[in-house]
């Protein structure tokens, strides 16, 4: 964010001179140019953006060692997670970062957040990653946690790809690296739902639902991934779900650890329903995953087989497999 007149926007070369003016040591780091794929408020993103950007990167992956996206804070997971999918194979660093306080003001984070990215992006770090407050995450591992702290994001079951101090540091054991060509997979599909259980929530609200256009439901159930059997059971709901060949699958509202549906009776017999576990993914993730194989897959028993096999990292290969065993 910078000062405008009202009504007037930043041409591309004319943004690149006003993000510039304010970290002019940027350009010691690398020769960098700017493009402005799309200008708007991270809350309006929408698929046909994810897919601007993976077809920008694709067009001109040959062209640079890496790449920097610059995106608003409150969708920033959701479009890293969609890239991580996207590109597949990735063979050089694309960061996401943003920041807190726009870059013009004093007591901002926008500028070491935009320079320790463009470094992160010389490094050789295969990833699609979220730079945030000295911290590299893997993007599909990170949750934003904070509205109106500097330190807003988190990866509750991963490490940090990297920390930023006196010195960087690179944790290379948690980096993935590609194991075949890079190829790009653009294609996402709408008809994912999430929902948040709470206590006293009537399964009779849901049940109209079951007749719409949603392939995929993503339940945030309670704990390791538990709903109510007894009064106001979500059991019937997961059972004609599943016969109407629709998926339910379950993630966690806890911040962090794993769904496990054999730990308690009623993630059991959720699972006996049909339901499928999201492992240590995060809601996010899993959401954006749904509706990438949903775009790549027709029958949605497939999407249900490979909702847990790791794509880019995104759910523990220990709970996937235990997943995997269930089917």
């Amino acid at each position: 964010m910078v000062p405008l007149k009202t009504g007037k926007q930043l041409k591309p070369a004319a943004l690149a001179g006003e993000v510039f003016k304010y970290i002019p040591e940027a350009l010691q780091l690398a020769e960098i140019d700017v493009r402005m794929i799309y200008n708007i408020d991270s809350s309006n993103v929408q698929i046909s953006h994810w897919q601007l950007l993976a077809s920008t990167i694709e067009q001109e992956m040959d062209n640079y060692d890496g790449f920097v996206i610059i995106h608003g804070t409150d969708t920033m997971v959701y479009t890293a997670s969609a890239l991580s999918f996207a590109l597949m194979n990735l063979p050089k660093p694309v960061i996401l970062t943003g920041a807190q306080r726009p870059i013009a003001e004093i007591r901002t984070d926008a500028k070491s957040n935009l320079v320790n990215s463009i470094e992160m992006a010389t490094y050789d770090i295969p990833e699609v990653g979220l730079y945030f407050n000295n911290q590299l995450f893997r993007g599909n591992r990170a949750k934003k946690i904070s509205i109106d702290q500097f330190d807003a994001f988190a990866s509750p079951n991963y490490p940090h790809l990297a920390s930023v101090g006196l010195k960087i540091q690179i944790h290379h054991g948690s980096i993935r690296r590609p194991t075949g060509l890079f190829r790009v997979q653009k294609e996402f599909a709408d008809q994912v739902l999430i929902l948040r259980l709470f206590p006293g929530m009537s399964p009779e609200y849901l049940l109209p639902l079951l007749d719409s256009s949603i392939e995929a439901f993503l339940i945030e159930g309670f704990g390791a991934g538990n709903v109510p059997v007894l009064e106001k059971s979500l059991i019937p709901f997961i059972e004609r779900a599943t016969e109407k060949k629709k998926i339910v699958a379950l993630s966690s509202q806890s911040f962090e650890g794993s769904v496990d549906l054999e730990l308690y009776e009623c993630g059991t017999l959720a699972a006996q329903a049909g339901a499928i576990s999201c492992g240590d993914m995060t809601t996010e993730a899993a959401a954006v995953k749904m509706m990438f194989l949903l775009g790549q897959f027709e029958d949605t028993l497939k999407v249900k087989k490979n909702l847990n096999l790791p794509l880019a990292g995104e759910v523990t290969r220990k709970f996937a497999r235990r997943a995997q065993d269930r089917e």
